[in-house]
């Protein structure tokens, strides 16, 4: 490049811009023109554009309980700590709330424009629910927080929500003179079936907010003295500590598991004696005297539990339910016969297995497998026409199942249906003998319902009717005897699982209980 042609400062600082007019307008003119479109534009959308394409208003809702469903014009929109956005014009509003009655509102929602961005539009819905009782508050939440706490041990990633607490708060904030009275009942049944920490920290917030509402030193202190008279007075309840929260367990604690676990190991439980035998349609019902009974439990982790319980006065029956009684049952009751499963399931009284390989014109003396929680109910509630007077049949509880086990006092793989007699399925009842009671299969075979929800920590009890409510409404019910697909060194008294009250298995089945009243 030549010398000449080089730009220098002194040519850049001389430069000009000369702005040509724009249809014979002088740039003197249109640019500030050019400026105030610009002002205008970003004022339009700072100040108009939000109202014009999200128009309406912010729900913000004050009342009590503090956290609930809402529900516009039928539709779920959220709940009431968090708000929602409504669009403009008149809306039900709903607040819904278990345990509590809903209220219906109606809203008008203004239809402001003009600064919803900077100014959001609000609309203060205030509301107070009506609680129904403590009860219909407090035992559906108790059934979720049994399904949740039996979920598994949370994690970083995998959080369990604290229903309890939060039901019991919601009660707690209603008038109730009953709330501190079910506070102890709510602490045993909780802390019978938590099996982790989280668990464990959600049953003792809602006892305490129930026992001591807005935190009084005398209801926490009721609480502590409860919690101390529940895991205190047994040698068993260190199992319960070990297993749900090891790092709180102290040195005294662990010993004292020591001492549990050589103690079992020499325990044998008592015998019961056999009263006799009484008849109830096709079955025969070998009978034991009422009164306390030492019963085993195994826990979670696998430790064996002896506790005692009492039982009336109640007979077993000798074999398992057969698929000829059960087709008895169904002609009787055609509402539970196979081809009406569809209608079962939507009322949560069966699944897709229940009797799905269940043809009652080929039914023969196997057990029958195949039928939840609720149809063997139904077909004890049918047997009760033909039961003596003064008893009732039912599903047998676990102690009185488990009274009749040890009664039976025999060597479990000698008799039972067991996977290691190279067994492909349950065989007819009483294939494999009866032992001495008369009792057939009470090992093996099939896995036998039991009328209680599943406790892992069953010994946890607590005397009142409070919390035969709760345990009652656990969703998971105790199965007891194992079955054809176990090894027979699997399965002892102390065998248990929880299996959801709908669901219906092959490995599944139940012999019924007559009691009496």
């Amino acid at each position: 490049m030549k010398e000449t042609e080089k730009i220098s400062e002194q040519d850049i600082a001389q430069a000009k811009v000369t702005l040509k007019p724009v249809f014979g307008i002088r740039p003197r003119v249109y640019v500030p023109i050019l400026y105030l479109l610009g002002i205008l534009i970003i004022l339009f959308f700072i100040l108009i554009n939000p109202g014009l394409r999200n128009p309406g208003a912010y729900l913000v809702f004050q009342g009590a309980p503090e956290s609930a469903a809402v529900y516009v014009d039928g539709s779920y929109a959220g709940n009431t700590l968090d708000g929602m956005h409504a669009k403009p014009g008149t809306h039900k509003v709903e607040i819904r709330k278990r345990g509590f009655s809903s209220q219906t509102l109606n809203t008008d929602v203004p239809h402001r424009i003009f600064a919803t961005l900077i100014f959001r539009p609000t609309v203060k819905i205030s509301y107070q629910l009506n609680p129904e009782p403590l009860e219909a508050i407090i035992i559906p939440s108790f059934k979720e927080f049994a399904n949740w706490s039996l979920s598994g041990k949370p994690s970083a990633i995998y959080q369990l929500p604290m229903v309890l607490s939060e039901a019991a708060n919601d009660a707690a904030s209603a008038s109730s003179a009953d709330r501190s009275s079910f506070a102890r009942p709510l602490l045993a049944a909780g802390l019978s079936v938590a099996e982790n920490s989280t668990s464990v920290r959600d049953v003792i917030f809602a006892s305490a907010a129930l026992a001591a509402p807005g935190g009084s030193p005398l209801g926490l202190v009721a609480i502590a003295r409860n919690a101390a008279a529940l895991l205190g007075t047994s040698k068993s309840y260190t199992a319960a500590i070990m297993e749900t929260m090891p790092e709180k367990a102290g040195d005294n604690i662990r010993k004292a598991f020591s001492s549990l676990k050589e103690e079992m190991s020499a325990e044998t439980l008592q015998q019961a004696s056999a009263a006799g035998v009484r008849a109830a349609g096709p079955h025969s019902f070998i009978m034991f005297g009422g009164g306390q009974t030492k019963n085993v439990s195994s826990t979670p982790g696998g430790t064996k539990i002896l506790y005692l319980d009492r039982v009336p006065e109640f007979g077993l029956a000798s074999t398992e339910v057969t698929q000829r009684q059960f087709a008895r049952f169904l002609e009787e009751n055609p509402e539970w016969k196979p081809e009406n499963r569809t209608a079962l399931i939507e009322k949560g009284f069966a699944d897709d297995a229940y009797l799905v390989d269940f043809d009652p014109s080929k039914a023969d003396n196997r057990p029958i497998t195949g039928v939840s929680w609720y149809a063997a109910n139904a077909y004890c509630a049918w047997l009760n026409a033909r039961a003596p007077s003064g008893y009732e049949v039912a599903l047998p509880s676990e102690p009185m199942w488990e009274t009749a086990a040890a009664s039976a006092s025999r060597d479990v793989g000698a008799l039972g249906a067991f996977n290691n007699r190279a067994s492909t399925g349950p065989l007819a009842v009483g294939s494999m003998g009866r032992d001495a009671l008369g009792f057939s299969d009470l090992f093996g075979n099939v896995w036998e319902w039991t009328s209680d929800g599943f406790r892992p920590y069953a010994w946890i009890q607590d005397d009142s009717s409070a919390f035969g409510e709760l345990t009652e409404a656990i969703d998971s019910k105790t199965v007891k005897g194992g079955s054809w697909a176990n090894s027979a060194d699997q399965i002892s008294i102390a065998s248990r699982g929880p299996v959801p009250a709908a669901h219906a298995s092959e490995f599944l089945g139940f012999r019924p209980a007559l009691i009496k009243k």
